[in-house]
Formats: structure tokens, sequence, C-alpha cells
């Protein structure tokens, strides 16, 4: 028995100190962490006070199909209560929309606050004097609303990824790209070259993968970033099939590119669909690529899925979540 109390011991002693070489704190306390699926939302709106058609109407602006995926699906999953049975427990949610409506009230309020029962949380409040006054506040910020929940899904996933993060990993990438990504160990390194690395997380029905990449582009545009990514899975990439290899697919008027921040590096993000030549295989992928400081060369950090018998909208955000945790 003292020999396994020792044994005990040291075991913990052992684990303890790894946790203080290599691998982060957590970025949220345990016991303070919001709940909830990926991607799930609750809706908060009283029956006395909204019609179904105006329920509906607050439902399709977050049911709205995700962009750049292969096939339907929404873009959050929502859970709808009455006031009276949003509990405590409920309150502790990643993200909350209330609508609290009162004749009492002598003007109609927003806000959106953050980590108010949990973190990281999202809650959308909005206050009016009557239903209609309460919607046409939520649809005047209806983008600002869903972005914020969109951002929050992917900050939730990067608070746990960055306790997961391979420290061998994250030396490969300082040494060739000078950068840091918080990747899950689950993501093994498929294949590496100076200016290249694969990560790669395999299951028995999906792929998802990272790809980070150096190319000498000086000038960030679609059609440079679509030639450059072409170039590197047909040449680093190889498919299925002998011969078979991914890109870009140019359909529904995707790859789509826009200018973006992440952290203190500006580039460009693109999102889309790939393709492979002499095969069937696809699915959605997900970019983002900026300039080194001399403004010599491109680094791109690039999130793609292979998930043909399932829905791709979380795995597609867990790619995007890796890719923005660039540093």
């Amino acid at each position: 028995m003292k020999k396994s109390i020792i044994i005990g011991l040291a075991a913990a002693i052992i684990l303890l100190s790894a946790c203080g070489n290599g691998k982060k704190s957590p970025t949220f306390k345990v016991d303070n962490f919001s709940n909830g699926k990926a991607g799930e939302l609750i809706l908060v709106m009283s029956d006395d006070c909204f019609t179904d058609n105006r329920k509906d109407s607050v439902i399709r602006a977050f049911t709205q199909p995700q962009p750049a995926i292969n096939q339907i699906e929404p873009m959050f999953d929502l859970l709808k209560f009455q006031p009276k049975d949003f509990t405590p427990y409920f309150q502790r949610h990643r993200g909350i929309v209330q609508f609290d409506v009162d004749n009492a009230y002598s003007s109609n309020t927003f806000s959106i606050d953050k980590n108010v029962w949990a973190a990281p949380q999202v809650v959308v409040r909005i206050k009016g004097n009557n239903a209609d006054s309460c919607l046409a506040l939520f649809y005047s910020h209806r983008k600002e609303i869903i972005d914020q929940f969109y951002d929050n899904d992917l900050k939730r996933l990067q608070s746990v990824y960055k306790n997961e993060a391979d420290a061998s990993v994250q030396k490969i990438l300082r040494d060739k790209f000078g950068i840091q990504i918080d990747a899950p160990a689950q993501y093994f390194i498929a294949s590496q070259e100076d200016n290249f690395l694969w990560l790669r997380y395999k299951t028995a029905r999906n792929d998802r993968f990272i790809m980070v990449y150096k190319t000498p582009m000086t000038a960030l545009s679609r059609e440079n970033l679509i030639a450059a990514r072409n170039e590197i899975t047909q040449k680093h990439i190889p498919g299925a099939v002998r011969g078979s290899y991914p890109v870009i697919a140019d359909t529904y008027g995707l790859p789509n590119a826009h200018p973006l921040a992440v952290g203190s590096k500006q580039g460009m993000e693109m999102r889309g669909l790939w393709e492979s030549v002499n095969d069937k295989m696809g699915g959605p992928f997900y970019s983002f690529s900026f300039l080194d400081p001399a403004g010599q060369y491109c680094i791109s950090v690039d999130g793609f899925v292979y998930a043909p018998q399932e829905n791709k909208r979380d795995y597609l955000r867990e790619v995007e979540a890796i890719v923005k945790s660039v540093r």
C-alpha cells in the first residue's frame, strides 16, 4: 500500500511539473467554462409578446446557410426558451440571445456583453416596449450579432487547443516560418519540406488538414492566392488515386477573398471549396495569408476538410479556429 501511495505521489509530481514545462495554463477557469454544443445558441423569446412569424424571422437570421460549404448547413443551431424556463444552468451557455419586452421601458436598448455567467460567452440583450421595436433593433445589429457569436465559437475552440498544442510542432513552425499556431496533438505531421508543413487529423470517417507554406508572393490578391495554393497542393498533397491532387474549385462564385487582421497580422482570408483532379473528392477550406515584415514573401496557413458522409460545418470551424490562432 505504501509503495502504491509513493508511486501515486510521484506521478502527481511529474504531472504538475509537466504543466510548467511546455503546457500553457487554461485561458478560462474550468469551473467557469461555458457549456453548449459547437455552433449552438440559446434564444429566449416570450410567446406572449412574439408571434410565430416574428420568432421565425429571428430564427431564419441565425439558421441561414453556413457560407462556402458544399452542402446546406445552418450557421447556428438554436435552443428556444420561454423566459420562465431560462434557468441558471442555461445561463452558462456559450451564446445567448435574450429578448425582453415590457411596457415600462421608456426606450429600446441593445447590448452585447461578454462572459456574464461563464466564459467564453456572448450574451445579446434586446429590450424594448413592444415586439416590433425589439425586432427592428435586432435587424439593425444583425451582422454584428452573428459575427460576435461566430468569433466566440472560434475563441472557445482556441482556448482548448492552446493547451493541447504539440511543443515539437510549435518548434518546427517557429524555425521554418517564425510563427505559431495551436493545433491539437491529434494533428500529426504528414509531410514537411523547407517551406512547407502538412498536419493531418485522420479518422475512419473524415480527414482534417492544416497546411503552412511560404511562397515568393509579394502582392496578396485572390488570383495570386488561388494560383499559389493550387501549385502547393499539386506538389505536396497526393490524392487517394494515383495522379490525383486537390485544387480550388471555381464554382458558385467561390472562393471569396477579403482583407483581414488576425492579431497584429494584416493579410487576406480566403474561403471556398476544393476538388480533386482525376478523382471525386472535395470539401470546404479556409486560409489566411500575410506578408513577412519585410514584404519579401508570403506565409499562408490553410485548413481544409474531407468528410463525405458527414456534416462539415463544425469541422470547418475547427480548422478555421486553428488557422486564426496564428501569431
